[in-house]
Order: structure tokens, then C-alpha cells, then sequence
């Protein structure tokens, strides 16, 4: 038994933390409430404070490498502003985090297909193009940062998720998993529900459905769905593609995708845990 304990012990002493896998963390937080056009939300605000926390206290992120923006301070251009600092900034070793919560709106295309796009403050959907983010436009954006892992957790419900198909690596079938997924570059979404879904926010909560079990998943270790002490952004997917789903009693179903083919893996581990267990 003693010698069970002692190889427990040598295994989460070894077990890489966030600092080994990142140089450096950065974060884009955006949550409007306060719409000029269109309809108010009542916990998008809330739910940004609470990401932003969690980031801080469970992930390492340090509170100068986040960006936050709230209603009036959400427009399309200081959008873009900061998510573009923010990647400029970020060198090969680190990861970026962009969080939204608000509004998404989809346009049909006229030769089919759609065209997803957030929803700033100022937004109007009646005339998207001019005023609000199309999601390619931030997936161009990404695609120009060096960083080596970039993530987006869009509570808002819409369709054009702008991903690719890519199975990425299993955990089950690959020697050295999570080694080979950290060094490997990737951009990846989480949105919290499809094309004509709303998204679900109750006063008993305080948040949205998507926020709700993004604390659940994240923050109380949920999401580590093979209990690796490991969260990949494809663990985060499943897992609240599942709960969000029970929760807004199947009214809206989180999509996740990848930008691109590359097989990295967005990853949270979160140190106060992994010290405690050592």
C-alpha cells in the first residue's frame, strides 16, 4: 500500500503544470448586457466577471495579460482593438483566451451556407456587415498570432462556427498524449448553441447555461472527463455539450470545432487542485 502511495506521489509530482506547458497567458473577456439595438441580457456582464475570476484564481492567468470589456466599452472597434493587441503580443509558448458573452446573429449566404457573427454593443441585426464581427474575420486574426494555442467561448447561439473537420489526437491511441498536444499548435471554438437556439439564462443560476457549467466544468474539475488532471478544450466541448443541454432542457446544444487541421489541444489544468492532491 505504502508503495502505491509513494508512485501516486512520483506521478503528481511530475505532472506538468500550467507554467511548464506556457510561457504566457492572455485573455480577450467581453460581456454585454447593455445592447443598443437589440434585445438586453441580464447576466452577460456577470458571466464575464465570473470567467475572468476563474481564469485568475484556478488557471494562473495573471490579471495585466486579461483584456475586459463590458457594454458601453464593447464596441465593434475596441473589439477588434484588443483581440488584435492581444495576438500581436503573444509569442509562440502562449495561449489566448477569447471569451464572449452577448449576442451572435447568422446571415444566410446567397449561394448557400451562412456567415456567423458577435454582436457589440452598438451592434444592429439588421445590418450586420457594417456593424457587428463576422467569426471569420477573428479566425483571420488568429491565424496572424504566433501563439501556440487559441481558444473561443462564445456564449452566444449561432450558426457559422467557422471550424474545420479534425479528429484530432486520442488520449486511448496516443503514446505521450498530452506531450504531443501541447506542442502542437491549434485554434479552436466552443460556442453555446447552433443556428435558431437562444441562449439560457435564469435568475436562479445568476448566469447563462453555457457560463453556468463552464464554472461547473472548469473551476470544480468537471470537465476532466478521463480524470487526468488535464482539461483539453475537446474534453471542455463534450462536457458542455452534455450539460448545457439537460440544463436549458435541450433548447440549445454547445458546438465545438477547430479553425484549422493543426491537432494541438487548448489545455487548463488547474495548480490549486494539482498541489493539494500532492
Amino acid at each position: 500500500m505504502q508503495k502505491l502511495i509513494q508512485i501516486l506521489f512520483i506521478s503528481f509530482s511530475l505532472a506538468a503544470t500550467s507554467s511548464d506547458i506556457y510561457d504566457n497567458s492572455w485573455a480577450l473577456i467581453i460581456g454585454i448586457d447593455k445592447y443598443q439595438n437589440v434585445q438586453k441580457l441580464n447576466y452577460a456582464v456577470d458571466d464575464a466577471e465570473s470567467m475572468k475570476n476563474i481564469l485568475i484564481d484556478s488557471f494562473n492567468f495573471q490579471n495585466e495579460k486579461i483584456s475586459f470589456l463590458t457594454n458601453e466599452e464593447a464596441t465593434k472597434q475596441n473589439i477588434l482593438k484588443s483581440f488584435s493587441n492581444i495576438t500581436k503580443q503573444a509569442e509562440e509558448n502562449d495561449r489566448v483566451l477569447v471569451f464572449f458573452a452577448g449576442h451572435g446573429e447568422t446571415m444566410d449566404l446567397p449561394e448557400g451556407g451562412e456567415k456567423g457573427y458577435l454582436i457589440p454593443v452598438e451592434g444592429d441585426s439588421e445590418d450586420l456587415y457594417i456593424t457587428a464581427i463576422p467569426m471569420d474575420e477573428l479566425k483571420q486574426i488568429a491565424l496572424m498570432s504566433r501563439a501556440k494555442h487559441m481558444l473561443y467561448l462564445v456564449d452566444a447561439c449561432y450558426g457559422g462556427i467557422a471550424a474545420v473537420g479534425s479528429r484530432g489526437l486520442e488520449p486511448t491511441n496516443t503514446p505521450n498524449y498530452i506531450d504531443k498536444i501541447t506542442k502542437g499548435k491549434s485554434r479552436q471554438v466552443i460556442t453555446a448553441g447552433g443556428r435558431g437556439e437562444k441562449v439560457i439564462e435564469k435568475p436562479e443560476w445568476g448566469h447563462s447555461a453555457f457560463t453556468l457549467n463552464l464554472n461547473r466544468g472548469l473551476k470544480d474539475g468537471n470537465a476532466d472527463l478521463n480524470s487526468d488532471g488535464y482539461i483539453t478544450a475537446n474534453e471542455l466541448g463534450l462536457f458542455l455539450s452534455e450539460k448545457v443541454t439537460i440544463d436549458s432542457e435541450n433548447q440549445q446544444t454547445p458546438q465545438y470545432g477547430r479553425m484549422t487541421s493543426q491537432e494541438g489541444e487548448f489545455v487548463f489544468i488547474n495548480n490549486n487542485i494539482l498541489g493539494s492532491t500532492i
